[in-house]
Order: C-alpha cells, then sequence, then structure tokens
C-alpha cells in the first residue's frame, strides 16, 4: 500500500493585532488585556486552546493560554486552502509556495504591544483511504508537537526513547516518524506500507529507515 508525499513545510508570520497606548496600564493589566484579546481573535476564527487531543498518536498535549490550534479535515485543495488561510489573515500569497502532498501544518504568529500568541493549522485533504489519512494526521501533528517542543511525549513510547531521539535531527524527520508511529498504532503492518517519492530517493530510503525504527521501537502499550 502506498501513497505519495511531498510536502512545502510552511511557516506563517502574522502581526494582526493592535499595540496598547498609554502608560496608565499595569503590566499586569496590559497582559490580562492581551489574553483576552487573542483569546478572541483566535476562538472567532476556529481556534481552540487548552487540552489538545491527538487519538492517532494516542497523545495529548496541554497548550499554553497563548497558543491556540485549528485542524481542518477533508479539504478538497490543500494548496488552494492554503492561499484561502493567507488571504483570511492578509498575508502575501508567494507563487513559488506549493503543496503536492496530502496534509500541511503551519503557524502564524499575533502581536499585541510586547505579548505574544501562536496559531497552529493543521489541514488534511479529503477522500484519502484510513492508513493515508493516519499517516498524514501523524504527520502533520508531529509538525505541531514539534513547534511547540513536545516530541519527548512522543520519544517516550518508544522502548529505547535514547535510542530514537538521537536518530530525530529535524523538524521533518520527527514528523515522518510520528506518521509512521500513527499507522503502527491504527493496528497496520508497516511491511504493507510504503512512501513512493521517485522524485526524491533520498527522502524515501529515510522514511524507510525511520519506519524501521518504528517498527522495532515502538512500545506494544502505546499501539494498544
Amino acid at each position: 500500500m502506498g501513497f505519495k508525499r511531498s510536502v512545502l513545510i510552511g511557516m506563517i508570520a502574522l502581526v494582526c493585532l493592535p499595540a496598547y497606548h498609554g502608560s496608565a496600564r499595569s503590566d499586569l493589566q496590559n497582559k490580562v488585556s492581551a489574553r483576552e484579546m487573542f483569546n478572541t481573535y483566535f476562538t472567532q476564527k476556529g481556534f481552540v486552546t487548552g487540552k489538545i487531543g491527538i487519538p492517532e498518536l494516542k497523545t495529548e498535549v496541554v497548550l499554553k493560554e497563548n497558543r491556540f490550534f485549528r485542524k481542518e479535515e477533508n479539504v478538497e485543495d490543500v494548496c488552494e486552502r492554503i492561499t484561502e488561510i493567507r488571504e483570511e489573515f492578509g498575508l502575501p500569497n508567494p507563487d513559488s509556495e506549493c503543496v503536492l502532498g496530502y496534509g500541511w501544518c503551519g503557524f502564524l504568529h499575533a502581536d499585541y504591544g510586547e505579548e505574544k500568541a501562536y496559531g497552529y493549522i493543521v489541514l488534511i485533504k479529503k477522500g484519502l483511504n484510513d492508513v493515508s489519512r493516519v499517516y498524514t494526521v501523524g504527520h502533520e501533528c508531529g509538525h505541531f508537537l514539534w513547534y511547540i517542543s513536545q516530541q519527548e511525549m512522543i520519544y517516550q513510547k518508544f522502548k529505547k526513547p535514547d535510542l530514537v531521539r538521537a536518530q530525530i535531527s529535524s523538524n521533518c524527520d520527527f514528523a515522518v516518524l510520528c506518521g509512521w508511529a500513527a499507522v503502527e498504532i491504527a493496528g497496520y503492518n508497516l511491511s504493507d506500507c510504503i512512501i513512493i517519492d521517485i522524485e526524491n530517493p533520498e527522502k524515501q530510503e529515510r522514511a524507510d529507515y525511520l519506519k524501521k525504527l518504528v517498527k522495532e521501537h515502538l512500545s506494544s502499550l502505546s499501539t494498544h
């Protein structure tokens, strides 16, 4: 069972909220005002905060109060949806950016005075067969976990966390690891699953190595 992936990982920067003016407010009042502003802004745009469950990885994280998350599944065209998101937040759309895969994860940041907040977005393409969907959700949520520095909760699912941690050198590696972990957790036979990347055989070889790592070292407790 194969599925092709070649996804550009996007990082979106956003400055969207007005800074406060005047010196009458205390620092605490400014921070409270910023939290309220961020919460209103992001929740109105469909983001959530607090506890975020990722069942495909049998994982949940609790976001800091200035971090927000939005996942969209059944996206007709991932590249087109990224364009729409950029337009939604008033960002340019570079002609060189495109997405050839089944999903995407990016983030944006908002400023209010000296306070900052971050919104993370995951997109999953519509119409995927189950194993491709599971892999893609695991992969894109792997990017998300990397962005919020929560890789350790995945490493601890392996029998030899130190060994696995030492093999991961980039966001991309970690996302592939999470994709394969999600497929294994879902009960699929990893031997029957491959990533096809004709244009980049080195990436395909790396993906195969990370699949082997999951197959050999993911704890059985993490798959039940």
